[in-house]
């Protein structure tokens, strides 16, 4: 509030600016507010105060108007109980939600891992059982040759005609890949796939496996084995001898075309073109060796594969034919 002195002042200067002419209205307006000013309270910027910020709570944070927001009590942008909140949200979510999922998905999985493993010691023999197995009583032939010789062919007829046991190291090797409780299903696939050799020891199991389940039988014809000669000695120094080699001898060139006819209908993964190539460089580079080595022992039986199925069937029958007689063992029909 004015003084009375100030506000008689005031009331005159405010009656004289009044009465100046209509045609300078600016210095009218002009001097009424400097007589406003000159007497009324000055503003807080003018008396040297700084003024308080006014915070927009709807606006925290935002950058209005292109001009930089200056409130106080921002953190990075944001309020600081915006981002307490929303941090504590998320750990809620977290502990509600995410973690017990995990902790349901973690038991699961050992569950399956558990059950998995009781079921493939359930499956394999025991050690006991493999010492005391007769191994070194069975007359072992192993069926050797490049890709689509016709190994398995000849070798169904020869278990029809000589009681033998076959036994496929492939066939063995794609069973377990399939099989669900398999520990190398993955693994063999794998090498199937780009036409490498299995680890010796995931083979050779298989096979001692396969010969325990037929204890009753004397004679195995074991074909597509072994691919190399670290295969041949570890199955000589862990299961037995093989007493002969029967060793089906084809050109490349036929070969390539069975298998790239067989592949048509059989749906084997192997048996397409880039497979058969790396197949076909395992053959020469790792099995061929094992022919040769057993052949400098006088242990290969040769069949040449030229000609018609019969004729080479009747081929290989002769061979191990005389093969008996050389054992001192007579034919025999396949054991029922």
């Amino acid at each position: 509030m004015f003084s009375p002195a100030r506000s008689a002042l005031l009331r005159s200067l405010q009656a004289r600016a009044a009465r100046v002419p209509a045609a300078t209205p600016a210095f009218r307006v002009s001097l009424a507010n400097a007589t406003i000013r000159l007497y009324s309270t000055p503003p807080a910027e003018e008396s040297g105060d700084k003024p308080k910020p006014k915070v927009d709570q709807l606006k925290m944070g935002q950058k209005g108007g292109g001009k930089k927001s200056s409130s106080t009590g921002l953190f990075f942008g944001f309020h600081p109980f915006a981002i307490f909140a929303s941090l504590t949200l998320l750990g809620t979510g977290y502990l509600m939600i995410v973690k017990p999922f995990f902790e349901w998905n973690d038991k699961v999985q050992s569950e399956r891992k558990s059950d998995k493993k009781k079921q493939v010691a359930q499956a394999a023999y025991t050690k006991e059982q493999v010492d005391s197995f007769p191994f070194d009583k069975k007359t072992v032939v192993f069926v050797l040759g490049g890709p689509g010789s016709g190994k398995g062919t000849n070798s169904e007829k020869l278990v029809d005609d000589f009681g033998f046991v076959h036994l496929s190291a492939g066939d063995l090797l794609r069973a377990e890949q399939k099989r669900e409780v398999s520990q190398y299903g993955e693994l063999i696939a794998h090498y199937i796939r780009e036409g490498l050799i299995v680890p010796h020891e995931i083979t050779i199991g298989l096979l001692r496996n396969a010969m325990m389940d037929h204890p009753e039988c004397d004679r195995f014809l074991i074909d597509g084995f072994p691919r190399n000669l670290v295969q041949a000695k570890a199955f000589e120094d862990t299961v037995c001898k093989a007493q002969k080699v029967l060793y089906f001898e084809c050109p490349e060139a036929v070969l390539l075309e069975r298998l790239l006819n067989r592949g048509k209908t059989s749906g084997r993964t192997d048996d397409n073109i880039e497979s058969i190539k790396k197949r076909f460089n395992t053959y020469f580079n790792d099995s061929k060796p094992v022919i040769d080595a057993y052949d400098k022992d006088g242990k290969v039986i040769t069949v040449s594969c030229q000609g018609s199925m019969d004729d080479v069937y009747k081929n290989a029958q002769t061979q191990v034919t005389q093969l008996f007689k050389d054992l001192g063992q007579e034919p025999k029909p396949k054991a029922t």
